[in-house]
This record gives structure tokens, C-alpha cells and sequence, in this order.
């Protein structure tokens, strides 16, 4: 069934404003009442237009150089142009083999491309698939490369590329050889034994789809496994008297902030891994189960806590809790999509007292309407956005390779929260 795009939108305010009207009680508290906040538009229910998406994926392969950025945007192109075949999916895990051909819907050209550039630069003996002097980054180009040896036989022009010794390589390394904590927290860093919020979305996302491919022959404690590292980090950097993650624990610096990209980086890393195991027949297990209802509520706790520092124009501070720092665009957007994906989890996996609140929803919707704003028509950055690589300090040139791709993955994000109201909408007819 056609549906237009102006009945689509009054489809999607109808089923958010018959969310806002459900009873919260049993849902996580936040209070959004004590500010002034904006309502979401007819506006916000419009997507980006095409050429603006396509100038922010330039723009993101344009400056993506460190392995996290690579594989953020290998994530990002993912989601957006092949969602059939991301982890979020109606098929995702295991996805297609058969990606050969132009014209074909599993093409993943742009996601094969950027895996086969890491293995292009990869030094001769490395035993990470990027080399950067951190534990987890590399591994954020992990499901690229497990992606491309997965469909290397549909790809004659590929099949020169080794994918499969540097990836287990890299399993090894972060399994094996990387350090830990006593209790088994692989570390972030590589020189020392140090916990970053941004390892969760960097390394158990790998490790979940390693073993989903290949569980039915080997590795299904891998998946498990992937869901263990979560559970340990957030034993060291859930903030309770908050509800939100510090940035940083151990090592010779700490970061005790409410850093809102990593919460975000967090968050998301933990529906990736959520979603990879509802994909698979171990999803269904009791143990794996359970595991995805506390993917669910530790991401959900993030996410209905951060929004109530939400500020007036839709934005967060780069701080969450702190009001002596800058809005940022950045976090604002992962957020977004992490609170969108949240709202369109699979159905017996929703409700009390997991899943984003109606009240969450509508901060997603405003953060969606403050970075429509703040995307600039012309060349496509996003204004207004931390630099990468001082966490504390604003980008002076306003060209960030992350926030790039975070504006990407809140629109396929948004688009898969649109459909599921659809077809929530047709089923209710």
C-alpha cells in the first residue's frame, strides 16, 4: 500500500502524540517540565533531502582518516544506503553473500571500499587491522572486514584481498593479548590499562558479529562474550547518581564527566550488539535473552537520563551535566539515533521499564530539528561540534569526521523508526 508522504507524516504525529498520552508511571522518571523547551513541528517529520545526504557522506569520507572515524563511517554507510543489511535489519545477521554487480541491492560498495583501504595501508606483521596505539579503534573497522570476507566469493575483482587472517588476528589480540583488569575488562588503550566509554562501541559490536557469523561452527560464546565486556564497563563507568557513563576510569588520567558523546558511543554500541543477537537463533536462548533486556535497559537508562539536560534550541552540552560547557552537534545527533532505534525495538523485547519514553522521543525529535538547523546547505558540515580529538574543547574549524557520520546514522536511524510507525499504523486499520 502507497502511502503519501503528508499522510506518512500526520500518520507518524498521530502515533507520537498517542505515545505522549500513555500513562508513565511505570516508565524511567525524567523531567523535561522545568525548562523551556520547543515542540516538534510538521518539519520533523520530513526527511533531509538526498543532496544534502549525499554532500555529508563526501564530506565524512573526505576527513575520515583514524580508525575509529573509518569505521564509524563504514557503520554510518551501512545503516543508511544497505539498512537490509545492517545489523538492523530485517536480515541483517548473517546478511547476503551475493553482493556482486552494480546494480544490486547488497552492492555495500561504499562499506567495502573503506574495508579495503585499511587492508591496503595495514602494515606487514601488524596484528591490528589499523595501527593507532589503542585497543578498541581498530576493531571499529572489524564488521566492515568480517562484512567483505563474508561476500569475497560474489566478488571476483576482490578476491586478491586476505580478510580473514587479519581479522583473526585482531580476535586474537584484543581476546588474548590486550590488557585487562583482574576481573577481565579488556582496555581501551594499548599502553595501559585504561576503560574509555567509547570502547562499547568500538570492540563488543566486533566481537558480537564475529560469532554471529560463525557461531553454527565455532564461536557462539563470542556473542556472549561481547555482552560480558558491556556488563564489566559499566560496573566501572555507570554514574548512579545520574543514570549516565563517565567518560574514562583507570590509568594514569581519569574522566569523571558525563561526556555526551560517550554516552552516546556507549548507548549505541550496545544496540549494535543487541541487535546482532536478536538477529541469530541464539537470540532465543534464555541466557541471550536475558542479556538483551539489559542491553536494552542500560542503554535505555542512558538515554531517558540524558535528554533532561537537554537544552531549549534541542541540543546537549558537550557535558551533559555540566552547564559551563559548549552545546554540541555531535552527541546531539548519535543520541538521536540511538533514541530512534530504542523506539523500534522488536515488540517482545519493549516495554516497561525498558524502551525510550514518549518524553525521550520528543527530546529525539527536537535534537533531529536543532541538527537540521545547524547543517550547513551549502557544503554539508555540521556547526557547532566537539573536536575529536581534544574531548573537551569545540572543533575551531567545524569539520568533524564522527559527527558526519553521526548526522547519517540519525537519519537511517529516524527513517527506521518512521517505517516501524507505518507499519504500526497499517496494522492497526
Amino acid at each position: 500500500m502507497h502511502i503519501s508522504l503528508p499522510t506518512a507524516a500526520l500518520l507518524v504525529l498521530g502515533s507520537l502524540a498517542r505515545s505522549l498520552a500513555r500513562p508513565l508511571e511505570r516508565l524511567p522518571p525524567i523531567n523535561l517540565r522545568s525548562r523551556d523547551v520547543d515542540v516538534p513541528t510538521f518539519s520533523s517529520f520530513l526527511p533531509i533531502d538526498d543532496p544534502l545526504l549525499q554532500l555529508i557522506r563526501t564530506r565524512a569520507r573526505d576527513v575520515s582518516l583514524k580508525s575509529w572515524e573509518l569505521g564509524t563511517l563504514a557503520e554510518a554507510y551501512l545503516e543508511i544506503d544497505w539498512p537490509q543489511m545492517s545489523v538492523f535489519g530485517a536480515t541483517g545477521v548473517p546478511p547476503a553473500r551475493n553482493v556482486g554487480g552494480t546494480d544490486n541491492p547488497n552492492n555495500i560498495s561504499t562499506v567495502l571500499e573503506l574495508a579495503n583501504y585499511a587492508i591496503a595501508i595495514r602494515p606487514v606483521g601488524a596484528v591490528t587491522l589499523f595501527e593507532d596505539g589503542s585497543v578498541g579503534d581498530p576493531t571499529s573497522l572489524g564488521v566492515a572486514m568480517l562484512m567483505a570476507n563474508w561476500t569475497k566469493a560474489s566478488r571476483a575483482d576482490e578476491a586478491h584481498n586476505d580478510y580473514d587472517a587479519p581479522l583473526r588476528q585482531q580476535l586474537g589480540y584484543v581476546l588474548n593479548t590486550a590488557p585487562k583488569t583482574p576481573d577481565g575488562a579488556i582496555s581501551h588503550r594499548s599502553e595501559q590499562v585504561q576503560l574509555w566509554s567509547d570502547f562499547i562501541y568500538m570492540t563488543p559490536p566486533f566481537i558480537a558479529y564475529y560469532g554471529a557469523l560463525y557461531q553454527p561452527y565455532v564461536h557462539q560464546w563470542l556473542v556472549y562474550t561481547a555482552y560480558d565486556q558491556i556488563r564489566l564497563y559499566r560496573n566501572y563507568l555507570f554514574d548512579s547518581n545520574v543514570g549516565l557513563w563517565k567518560h574514562i576510569a583507570l590509568g594514569n588520567f581519569t574522566d569523571d564527566g558525563h561526556w555526551s558523546t560517550g554516552n552516546g558511543w556507549a548507548a549505541a554500541g550496545m544496540l549494535r550488539v543487541l541487535a546482532t543477537m536478536n538477529q541469530t537463533t541464539l537470540g532465543y536462548q534464555p541466557q541471550f535473552l536475558a542479556a538483551q533486556r539489559d542491553l536494552q535497559n542500560w542503554a535505555t537508562e542512558i538515554v531517558n537520563n540524558i535528554w533532561a539536560y537537554q537544552q531549549s534550541d534541542g541540543s546537549l552540552l558537550n557535558y551533559a551535566t555540566d552547564p559551563n560547557t559548549f552545546s554540541d552537534s555531535a552527541s546531539t545527533a548519535l543520541l538521536a539515533s540511538v533514541t530512534f532505534r530504542l523506539a523500534a525495538l522488536p515488540s517482545y523485547l519493549r516495554g516497561p521499564p525498558a524502551n525510550a519514553t514518549p518524553e525521550s522521543l520528543r527530546a529525539a525529535h527536537l535534537a533531529r530539528d536543532c541538527i537540521k538547523r545547524r547543517l550547513n546547505t551549502t557544503d554539508g558540515w555540521l556547526a557547532q561540534v566537539v573536536d575529536p580529538y581534544s574531548f573537551s574543547n569545540q572543533q575551531t574549524d567545524g569539520k568533524s569526521p564522527e559527527a558526519e557520520s553521526f548526522v547519517l546514522m540519525m537519519e537511517a536511524a529516524w527513517r527506521g523508526w518512521k517505517d516501524y510507525i507505518l507499519e504500526e499504523a497499517k496494522t492497526d486499520r
